[in-house]
């Protein structure tokens, strides 16, 4: 069943490419809305598309992996909309913050990608 899901993340949600994450995992459900950063710390997800999808979503985000520690989700539900095609970031209008958290992303992608070569050749 399609739902709509209103979702806030708290803790160390922001300055980390914890969107570009999001974003990744919002595409491989096929969900549609938005993530953007709010002023006040917090992380908004506006997400619709199949239930099951929306639940594995807030698993998969739910994580305390340096440098992001999620510590809480709020979540609600409300009919779908259907007004959205598509899974978009809505980034700053600041570019030079922009550019910083696009640069925390690639590291991040990095460091991931270091550590399973480490893993695979241990």
């Amino acid at each position: 069943m399609e739902k709509h899901a209103e979702i806030t993340l708290y803790g160390r949600v922001q300055k980390a490419g914890f969107r570009d994450f999001i974003d990744e995992i919002a595409f491989n459900l096929n969900l549609n809305g938005y993530v953007k950063n709010l002023d006040d710390g917090t992380v908004q997800i506006i997400s619709e598309g199949e239930e099951n999808c929306i639940k594995e979503l807030l698993e998969k985000i739910n994580i305390t992996q340096y440098p992001i520690r999620v510590k809480n989700i709020d979540v609600v539900y409300k009919k779908p909309t259907g007004e959205y095609r598509t899974f978009d970031v809505i980034r700053e209008e600041d570019l030079t913050t922009g550019t910083y958290e696009r640069m925390d992303a690639a590291v991040r992608y990095m460091r991931e990608r270091l550590s399973e070569k480490y893993l695979k050749s241990a």
